[in-house]
């Protein structure tokens, strides 16, 4: 849990030095929490071209915000993830996501790389599909960490030498295990920030099981931001009012956790 906590603070860190997108954010509206001091911010997004995904006027980034000392994302917790997927009636499908500097091992020599911390509806909301084997889906979900492991194409060029065997090879991200089960197209790049370089493969977790608090924790902000695809026919603005309305909810049911603003 301290590697995990450390992991987090480092790519946080990052993110502040790394304004850098791979889209332009065009539009960002301020979802609130009632009158309280928390309130949930959608940037809608598009690229310098095109995105490269199916109903891109769907895709949206989710951040959080504080309302009264008016600071801006300042993370998201799983209890807030698991509300917007399931109850805010906004989004088809929402991930987190959280850069990490991994440490890879089991190779000829350890190095770092970069991982994209995801929930398993990552792939699916994105509609990406990968050029070998399959990807990861909800399908998969489990408490804790997914064992299954997605490369970038450069990394599977650089690491593997293009190895179509490639799939169930086993892979150490620090020290823990996974098996490769896809590896993504050559133009395929994560719609977001990440620490320095693209990412070179993506893990995704259930974030209720260890190395992760459980009972998940309202009040431990572990996310620095969430990727989420509109339900259809939702415009922003339309989206903007029903979170408004939800984050209302929200602010009466958990007052301790969305205290009066000062």
């Amino acid at each position: 849990m301290d590697s995990f906590l450390r992991d987090l603070k480092f790519a946080w860190r990052m993110l502040a030095k790394n304004p850098g997108f791979t889209f332009v954010a065009i539009v960002t509206l301020a979802l609130g929490i009632g009158a309280n001091v928390a309130t949930f911010s959608i940037v809608y997004a598009v690229l310098l071209r095109p995105l490269p995904f199916p109903h891109q006027e769907q895709l949206v980034r989710v951040f959080d915000d504080l309302r009264g000392p008016n600071v801006q994302n300042i993370g998201m917790s799983v209890p807030e993830l698991w509300d917007f997927q399931q109850r805010s009636g906004v989004f088809q499908d929402i991930s987190a996501v959280w850069p990490i500097s991994a440490d890879l091992t089991g190779g000829d020599r350890p190095e770092r790389i970069e991982a994209l911390g995801t929930s398993p509806d990552y792939f699916t909301l994105l509609g990406a599909r990968p050029q070998l084997g399959h990807v990861y889906t909800d399908q998969d979900t489990v408490p804790g960490f997914i064992d299954a492991v997605i490369l970038s194409d450069g990394f599977w060029r650089r690491e593997f030498g293009a190895d179509p065997n490639v799939l169930g090879k086993k892979i150490r991200l620090d020290s823990d295990p996974y098996t490769v089960i896809g590896v993504m197209p050559p133009n395929f790049r994560h719609p977001g920030r990440t620490l320095e370089t693209d990412v070179d493969a993506w893990i995704a977790a259930g974030y209720d099981a260890n190395p992760f608090p459980h009972p998940a924790r309202r009040d431990l902000r572990m996310f620095p931001s969430a990727i989420a695809r509109l339900k259809p026919g939702l415009t922003v603005d339309r989206a903007q009012a029903q979170l408004e309305s939800y984050s209302a909810q929200l602010s009466a049911q958990y007052p301790d956790n969305y205290p009066q603003a000062a």
